[in-house]
């Protein structure tokens, strides 16, 4: 959450206490009381949701540096889908009574930012699927890949390489397509010169040119 900084807020380091869940465990499950919030420090989880016959549909991931169930805090509700460790994980977990009855107007401020922050990514997470089109949404994602990103990259002439952060159907459920859409449309972005993919390995030939792509 990079606007937030990588780490547990120092007000908050000793208002819960950390976990060790290993891969395949379950964190919590759908329609359980919500009286937790989470912080993960390391690892990765997948919040999944049962339909009333059994199907299960992911709905996103939950990786370290990011917070889970920070919302659900204030409406005295219960969690509307189960938590699924997928990489070993380390947490700190949070009651929700530490959070409301404190009066440290630091762990207040932080968690106003944190559901603005969370607000606004909803927000653009809205747009890229009903606004953008395939194209659009696979360069923006690309763009928000580069490793000077969150530093401010300017989009210059640069050539740069970085991992694939997850498989490509994951990425395709991410942005709302099917997984031949994104194969399709990473060919035409290879075959105009744009970027390059070797393995896992996503190169970008030119932050500025993929940008202007979308013009």
């Amino acid at each position: 959450m990079d606007s937030l900084g990588s780490g547990l807020p120092v007000a908050l380091s000793g208002l819960g206490r950390r976990r060790q869940l290993g891969a395949g465990m379950i964190l919590f499950l759908q329609d359980d009381p919500a009286a937790y919030c989470f912080f993960v420090e390391a690892g990765e989880l997948s919040l999944r949701l049962l339909s009333p016959s059994g199907h299960e549909v992911e709905l996103t991931k939950i990786e370290a540096g990011d917070w889970c169930a920070e919302a659900l805090l204030f409406a005295e509700s219960t969690y509307p889908a189960q938590a699924v460790v997928t990489k070993d994980c380390r947490l700190v977990q949070i009651h929700r009574d530490e959070i409301l009855k404190n009066t440290n107007s630091e762990v207040t401020a932080f968690f106003l930012r944190l559901l603005a922050y969370k607000c606004l990514r909803l927000n653009k997470r809205i747009e890229q699927l009903t606004i953008l089109g395939a194209r659009e949404r696979i360069v923006q994602y690309i763009l928000g890949l580069c490793p000077a990103h969150n530093d401010g990259c300017p989009g210059k002439l640069s050539h740069c390489r970085f991992p694939f952060p997850k498989k490509k159907l994951e990425i395709a459920q991410e942005l709302g397509m099917t997984p031949e859409t994104l194969s399709r449309i990473f060919r035409q972005l290879e075959g105009e010169n744009l970027i390059e993919i070797e393995g896992a390995t996503l190169g970008v030939v030119s932050c500025a040119r993929l940008r202007q792509s979308q013009q």
